[in-house]
């Protein structure tokens, strides 16, 4: 079994795929996940981001890539839906994920702070990697001091001010970076379109890139064309 270190240094300088898919979207097959795991293996990623226990569970009988698992929970009543609670969390763990990724934000659920789970994983499963999903560098700064060993800025286009919904905020990004620079691995996560964008965020000092949709949603590359043809007429959601 390997040790944080060995895991987290097979993950740097590499890209992460994210192989996840919603059973509404258009393209969704019982072994979708399945396949865009071997085409993800086939053309040389250094990891892999599942949602979903069965879905980390068949992944794991497929590679000994690091994986990061998550399990999704929407609920009307809170934005947070990250692996949510102790619950996935050890779901996730017992699925086979290496590392597990977490709302790492001061978002509210069920009257606590979202970003307080990570305290709680440290304590209760120290040999766990914790990646933090966040808005921007005082959410990363935050997570850091929790107790996450990776931050992400994948939920940025969650802040009221930001800049796009369809673009990363490349200056914050390079602040997150400095911000976190010795004390935790920083990847770049959310609206990486590009192998530009991918080694743009290696510039500004990405230990690691997560591409997902830009690989294994057709629908939603379909769907950036169309809207910067037609100029953005529809209104997109932010939840996908």
């Amino acid at each position: 079994m390997k040790n944080k270190k060995e895991i987290l240094d097979q993950l740097r300088g590499g890209i992460i795929v994210s192989c996840q898919i919603e059973k509404h979207a258009p393209c969704y097959s019982e072994d979708i996940v399945e396949l865009m795991v071997k085409s993800a293996l086939w053309g040389g990623a250094c990891g892999l981001r599942i949602n979903g226990e069965e879905n980390i569970r068949n992944t794991r009988k497929i590679t000994e890539l690091p994986i990061i698992g998550l399990i999704k929970i929407f609920r009307d009543d809170t934005e947070v839906f990250m692996t949510p609670s102790m619950e996935e969390v050890k779901r996730v763990i017992e699925a086979g994920a290496d590392i597990v990724a977490i709302d790492g934000t001061d978002r509210l659920i069920d009257g606590h702070v979202a970003n307080q789970i990570i305290s709680e994983i440290r304590k209760e499963y120290p040999d766990t990697l914790i990646f933090a999903d966040v808005r921007d560098e005082v959410d990363a700064i935050q997570s850091i001091e929790l107790g996450a060993d990776i931050v992400a800025p994948t939920f940025y286009r969650f802040k009221k001010d930001a800049k796009s919904t369809d673009t990363p905020d490349w200056e914050m990004f390079s602040k997150l970076c400095d911000s976190c620079c010795g004390k935790g691995m920083v990847m770049m996560e959310g609206k990486v379109w590009t192998p530009d964008d991918a080694i743009k965020a290696f510039h500004y000092g990405a230990d690691a890139v997560v591409v997902g949709s830009a690989i294994t949603r057709p629908h939603l590359i379909t769907q950036r064309f169309c809207d910067h043809v037609n100029g953005f007429k529809k209104k997109r959601s932010l939840i996908y």
